[in-house]
């Protein structure tokens, strides 16, 4: 079941505000915080009015993999704040994603994916799409000059649907999201975005032209690193279409808990993504004057290649940033002498993590493709959290100094 905003006809209302009050559930006992409903199945006063809800004669809900009022209430929230009309919850990021590309796949027309993707959405399109025969042409979709040719000739073949994230995981690469649908729907092709990296607080895809939105909820829309959840948004009748087929059969059935979690996460998201945002900036600075560190890719900075690109369709830079070494040797041996840092492969929460894509999320590629990922030995992924700032300097600056 397919999630609108129930407050669609509602006055116009802050990001901040939408975020702490949009995902409200109607209660009479006039609960400040909305009720959890923790049930897999809904009983009804007749055969009849079960009826009615079965055929969509009147709202309601039937068994929870096909709606909960609690997740329902999540999606939807999600989708006011992208901009969307309509979202649907799903167990994970990875759900979210897998029901999107398969929904895309049903023209059997080829697929294109950028280059530069998180690894679970490559070993979907590895492992699950190209077994079945579903073609995917990899495109180089960064906003840097000349990079177009390529997708152009993409769509002018043929396709049923792009699928990109921007900031890209872990490479920081930027998409511009305006020039890419634009193209897109020139060619009349489905635009799908990753948007787990900025959040809805700092980036908006669909009032971009994107078709489709998704988020690993587990990131920073929980914040907090206690649940896994993912969402999709988009228009009402697409996310119907999703809704009805691809989330129930699939079976990524997000757990109301989970969903009211999710819920209470979101309440603070703004003040969060500001905090990550302004702690990662300093850090990439940081960064950037030391003599050990090759590289450090993070959008905010004025020498990223997507910077321009960046904040003309970002509120903020946001909270992740990579940082190259020479080497792996380097690499690893900064992140073993962190101690407020924390070293794990998820991102979002409010402690800080680090990463070492080539040894850990990217392990089963050679150097090579790492390379052309855009991934090197010597990079290391930071989720910047909210730890204070001069801990979070005072641990860089130690771990830099061991090297």
């Amino acid at each position: 079941m397919e999630s609108k905003d129930p407050r669609g006809d509602a006055p116009s209302e802050g990001f901040e505000t939408q975020a702490i009050h949009g995902g409200d559930l109607d209660d009479p006992f006039r609960a400040l915080t909305s009720p959890l409903y923790m049930t897999s199945t809904y009983t009804f006063p007749s055969v009849e009015a079960m009826g009615s809800v079965l055929s969509g004669e009147r709202e309601g809900f039937v068994y929870s993999r096909a709606g909960n009022p609690t997740v329902g209430a999540m999606a939807a929230l999600v989708a006011r704040l992208e901009g969307g009309e309509a979202g649907v919850a799903f167990a994970s990021g990875m759900g979210a994603i897998a029901a999107v590309l398969f929904y895309l796949a049903k023209s059997r027309l080829p697929l294109i994916v950028s280059r530069h993707l998180y690894t679970g959405t490559r070993h979907f399109v590895s492992e699950m799409l190209a077994p079945l025969g579903i073609p995917v042409k990899e495109v180089d979709l960064r906003s840097t000059e000349g990079n177009f040719g390529e997708f152009r000739e993409a769509l002018r073949a043929g396709a049923g649907g792009v699928f990109c994230e921007t900031p890209s995981n872990p490479s920081l690469d930027i998409v511009d999201l305006s020039a890419v649908a634009a193209l897109c729907a020139e060619w009349g092709v489905p635009l799908a975005v990753d948007n787990t990296f900025p959040s809805p607080a700092l980036q908006n895809p669909l009032r971009q032209g994107a078709t489709l939105v998704v988020h690993s909820a587990t990131k920073y829309l929980g914040g907090h690193g206690d649940l896994l959840g993912g969402v999709a948004v988009g228009s009402a009748e697409v996310i119907r279409k999703i809704a009805t087929v691809e989330a129930p059969l699939l079976g990524a059935t997000l757990s109301p808990m989970n969903a009211w979690l999710i819920l209470r996460g979101i309440k603070t998201l703004a003040l969060r993504m500001e905090a990550h945002t302004l702690r990662a900036t300093a850090l990439a600075r940081f960064f950037k004057e030391q003599s050990a560190v090759v590289d450090v890719r993070y959008p905010g900075l004025a020498s990223h290649p997507g910077h321009e690109i960046a904040l003309r369709q970002m509120k903020g830079s946001g909270g992740m940033l990579s940082v190259v070494f020479e080497g792996a040797k380097p690499a690893l041996s900064f992140m073993n002498a962190l101690r407020v840092i924390r070293i794990g492969v998820s991102l979002g929460d409010p402690a800080s993590l680090a990463e070492h894509p080539a040894t850990m999320s990217h392990r089963g590629y050679s150097a090579r493709e790492r390379e052309r990922m855009g991934v090197p030995e010597g990079l290391v992924r930071l989720s910047v959290g909210l730890e204070s700032p001069d801990d979070l300097f005072g641990d860089v600056d130690r771990a830099l100094r061991s090297l």
